[in-house]
Parts: structure tokens; sequence; C-alpha cells
């Protein structure tokens, strides 16, 4: 069994409905997480058309890597750059991305079956919809990876199911597509990625916090935050021994006493965006703008985490063009 993880990324994607009864999606639509970005079709030609016919952007975990030659061989060096990752909050782009088509089997242009089939992106989630007749299609469908999943359209329970399972289906295409930095991050990776504890910690945030996408980020570890409405946070996590060494270099800054007790207790943890010797004499450096309330978290291992709010972030970054909101407004405002 595969160790929970966090995944180094994950952001809101789109959600396509295609049935050819307009009053189904219409109803359907009011069934449906009020959260999810979603599109819907009637015609399962005009919507093929829209998803084969889109602009490909480069993947993210594309992007983030680079290779070149060593000057000295022949061999080829793998570069990792995860500052990219955290640069994809100012690319009003990424909702775009259609991480699962929903899709009714019996329709007049094609079959459901035909319409999964002729989707050009493979890394897509597809669920078929099907009437009681189809379901051994569906079986044979599923059982050949052409569908991700299928479920009848009279079921009593479908509204909770096809929230579930669409949430499912989208954290799922996120572990696929972002497979590449999981397995070259795993090299160096922070454990508390990986500690089942601190997940929980994690997602607790993230429902308390209403925070709709979050990147893995560096110097120090820890995660760049985004809610719903664009709002930013930076969690900033320690383990004991990243604590220790912070104070370490922290003495040779001479902080006032409280705040090494404080840091030292592990009551608060430092992040410094900026250095008392960057400073003209006659400027103050305020110890309390760089040091931030703590939360422990106990699991493998010991981590003290604080989240802060609008941090500091050299990343074009607006808002109300760029948020997760901006993306379902802009939605709502298509025929």
């Amino acid at each position: 069994m595969l160790k929970p993880f966090i995944q180094p990324y994950y952001h809101p994607t789109t959600v396509v409905m295609v049935d050819d009864n307009q009053r189904f999606l219409e109803n359907f639509s009011l069934q449906l997480d009020e959260t999810l970005a979603c599109m819907f079709f009637s015609s399962a030609k005009e919507c093929l058309t829209m998803l084969n016919g889109r602009a490909k952007r480069t993947p993210l975990d594309q992007r983030c890597f680079s290779y070149y030659q060593q000057p000295t061989n022949s061999d080829r060096v793998i570069r990792l750059d995860l500052t990219l990752i955290e640069q994809e909050i100012s690319n009003p782009e990424r909702f775009r991305d259609v991480s699962v088509v929903v899709v009714d089997y019996d329709m007049p242009e094609m079959t459901g079956l035909e319409f999964c089939q002729r989707v050009r992106n493979h890394r897509v989630k597809k669920i078929l919809l099907t009437g009681v007749a189809d379901e051994k299609v569906a079986v044979e469908a599923f059982n050949a990876g052409i569908i991700d999943h299928f479920m009848m359209k009279s079921d009593p329970q479908i509204t909770t199911r096809i929230n579930r399972t669409i949430a499912d289906l989208q954290r799922r295409y996120f572990s696929e597509i972002s497979s590449l930095i999981q397995s070259t991050l795993a090299l160096e990776a922070p454990d508390f990625l990986y500690d089942s504890e601190f997940i929980r910690y994690f997602f607790e945030l993230v429902d308390a916090r209403n925070i709709a996408e979050y990147y893995y980020v560096e110097d120090p570890s820890g995660f760049l935050m985004v809610s719903e409405t664009g709002q930013l946070r930076r969690l900033v996590v320690y383990s004991e021994a990243d604590l220790q060494r912070t104070l370490f270099n922290l003495r040779l800054m001479n902080p006032p006493a409280t705040i090494m007790k404080q840091i030292s207790s592990g009551k608060a943890v430092p992040w410094l965006w900026a250095a008392p010797d960057e400073f003209d004499e006659d400027e103050d450096f305020y110890w309390s703008d760089y040091v931030h309330a703590a939360h422990r978290v106990v699991g493998e291992d010991t981590w003290f985490c604080a989240l802060v709010d609008s941090p500091p972030a050299d990343i074009e970054y607006d808002s109300e063009t760029s948020s997760y909101m901006a993306y379902l407004t802009e939605l709502d405002k298509q025929p």
C-alpha cells in the first residue's frame, strides 16, 4: 500500500458535462458542488471540438524541468526548478485545465463511449452515465481503461456519488500530472509531506481557511496557500533539527532575548525574508515582523508550523484576475 503524501501542488480545475438532454443538464447543474468550475454541453461534437481544439498549455510538471549538457562530459543533467511551482498562481489559465469529463452514454451524435475514445488528452478522467441496459458496455469500457468510472443515471444517490467521484478523480488527476515532480522531490523531500499527523493538520487547515490551491515552496519549507478569493498565506514548517540550526544562525544576528526564548521554546518560528545587516544603521529592524506564532504537530517527527497572512511574494499576482473566484465569475457570465 502506498504511503499517503501531500501533492507538491494543487489548484481547482474544470469539469465538463455532456448530455443531449438540456433539461437534465440544467437540473444536474444544481446538484453539483457549488465550488466546482463546470462547463455544460448538449452537443457531444461541440464539446469534443472544444476539448481537442484548445491550445495546449505546457503542463507545469514539464515546465519545471530543464535539461542541459555537462561541459566536461557527455552526461545530461536534469534540473528541477521548484520556484516555478509557486509562480503558477499568477497564471489565470491554470483553472481552465479540464480534469474530469462526465458524459451520457446514449446520445444521438455519438455514444458516450465513442466520445471518451476520441478525447485526445489522455490525462482527463472520464465518468460515463448509463442506463440499466448499458451497464455491461460500461463494465467492459472500465475494464479496458477507456473510462475511469461509471454510474447509473437512475441511482437515487447519484448526487452524493457524483460529487464524491469527481473530487476523487480530480485528486487522481493531480497525482498523475505531478508524479514526475513527486518522484524527483522524493529524493530529498521533507518528511512532513509523508507524516500522517502533519497531513491531517494540513488538510484541516485547508478546510478551516477555505484554501482553494496550494504550492510547495522552499527556504523555509512549507506551502504557499491561496483562498478562493485570492488571499495569499504562507505555511512555514520547521522540524526540530531545522529549528536548532536556525537558532544557531540567529544568534549571530543578536536578536532580542525575548525573540530567542519564543523560538527556542517552539512557540514561534522565524521567517527572515530580510536580515538586520540589510538595513542602514539609522533604520530599525523589527524582529516581531519576522517571527510568527507556531503550532506544534507531533507525528513521526515534531513539526513547528506557522501560518503567515499576506506574506511577501516575489510574484506578480492580481487576485481580481487570477483567483479561482474570478474564474468562476467568468464562467457564470458565459451563455
